[in-house]
């Protein structure tokens, strides 16, 4: 617990650096402000977005809603900097019980830092919030408080997106393995997510459109993983990420990305790294296959968002083939790698190309302001909350908040 008292600060000021404290992101300001200013506090919650219901988004924005709108944009990125950092701890917590401390330092740093991750936006919370309630079915924790989070963050996030529902074949495999009633009572959680998901698409209540060209080619989703997935794990998106300017060095980049899981898995394998981190591995690289081939396969294209379920895995899988039996620093293999996770992690902790040019909120609420009071009879001012505002994200605001 020492380690999680001070490692919870500090991961608070990371997630925060990240920026985003005055604009409002896309389906922040458009779908979950507009809607928890403009509606009954209740209504956003049965409303879904993109073919889904985002549950803990909404809750964060109902809460919102209370504070004056000026804050609105601080207070969004407050909260979701706060909350990735508590997943981050979490995750340290269910990874120090299974590879040791120093391994569950390493693994929480870069849930603090997800790969991809916009700015501190809730509408993005849900990618660390699945990657959090994987290492939830992976952990055996000993006090309350710590199986009330390893119960309730897997059905959160089930509640939450629809990649919650990655996690379902996880819970059901932990509960035929164990036979215990925490194992059930994981996978039981999971069960108003999966009806609410899947229950609303089914009779019609939400309609979730696949990629304008989803691709449903196995070799294709294959590669564009190894290419474009597994690199990313290791050496992130700030240095492989489009324009490409230098052919050679990107081919390059690319293929060192690919040869440090090779180095990770020769390594153990000349060490004799244990049958139980194999298996670990062997899981978590699993899933982060399986959660970016679905998601490449239903979108048709890679997107900066995807790559949290994919990198945060590997970088575990590694992790765990590296960390030794003996102390963490002692072995070149394990601090090689920490060192290679640490400057990474800060080479792509400000995703600048998000939100260059996105409007300061201050100063949209202050035109909206005026508008409203310069037009006594107006009920709503529609303001724009895009680099540009053909892009068309909007948010609305009611002038009785304004005025």
């Amino acid at each position: 617990m020492t380690m999680l008292r001070w490692a919870f600060p500090v991961f608070v000021v990371i997630s925060l650096s990240r920026g985003g404290f005055n604009s409002v992101w896309a389906e922040d300001g458009q779908e979950f402000l507009t809607d928890a200013l403009t509606l009954p506090w209740y209504e956003p919650f049965a409303t879904p977005f993109n073919g889904y219901f985002h549950t803990v988004a909404r809750a964060c924005f109902a809460l919102i809603a209370l504070f004056p709108v000026p804050w609105a944009a601080a207070l969004n990125a407050g909260t979701a900097a706060a909350l990735t950092a508590a997943l981050a701890c979490l995750v340290a917590a269910a990874a120090r019980d299974r590879l040791g401390p120093a391994a569950g330092l390493v693994i929480g740093a870069s849930a603090a830092v997800p790969m991809g991750y916009v700015p501190n936006t809730l509408a993005q919370l849900q990618f660390p919030l699945v990657y959090a309630g994987l290492w939830m079915l992976l952990w055996t924790p000993t006090t309350r408080a710590a199986r009330a989070a390893a119960v309730a963050l897997p059905g959160l996030a089930a509640l939450s997106s629809m990649l919650g529902l990655l996690l379902v074949p996880v819970a059901l495999l932990r509960t035929a393995r164990r036979r215990d009633r925490d194992s059930v009572l994981r996978a039981l959680a999971l069960l108003p997510g999966v009806a609410l998901q899947l229950g609303s698409l089914l009779l019609g209540g939400s309609r979730r459109a696949v990629g304008e060209r989803p691709d449903l080619d196995p070799f294709s989703v294959a590669g564009t993983y190894l290419r474009w997935g597994v690199p990313r794990s290791f050496l992130g998106d700030a240095w492989l990420a489009p324009p490409v300017t230098d052919p050679f060095g990107h081919r390059a980049l690319v293929l060192l990305g690919l040869a440090v899981p090779i180095a990770v898995v020769a390594v153990a394998l000349l060490r004799g790294t244990s049958e139980r981190r194999w298996r670990l591995a062997a899981f978590l690289a699993g899933f982060a296959a399986f959660a970016g081939a679905f998601q490449l396969a239903v979108h048709g294209a890679p997107e900066g968002r995807y790559l949290v379920l994919i990198t945060l895995p590997n970088i575990a899988a590694a992790v765990a083939l590296a960390v030794p039996a003996g102390p963490p620093s002692r072995s070149v293999p394990f601090v090689a790698l920490a060192t290679l996770v640490a400057v990474v992690g800060i080479a792509n902790l400000r995703p600048g190309g998000y939100t260059d040019g996105l409007p300061r909120w201050d100063t949209t609420v202050a035109e909206a302001r005026t508008q409203c009071q310069a037009e006594p009879h107006l009920r709503r001012v529609t303001v724009h909350t895009a680099q540009w505002p053909m892009l068309g994200w909007e948010a609305v605001l009611p002038c009785d908040r304004l005025r």
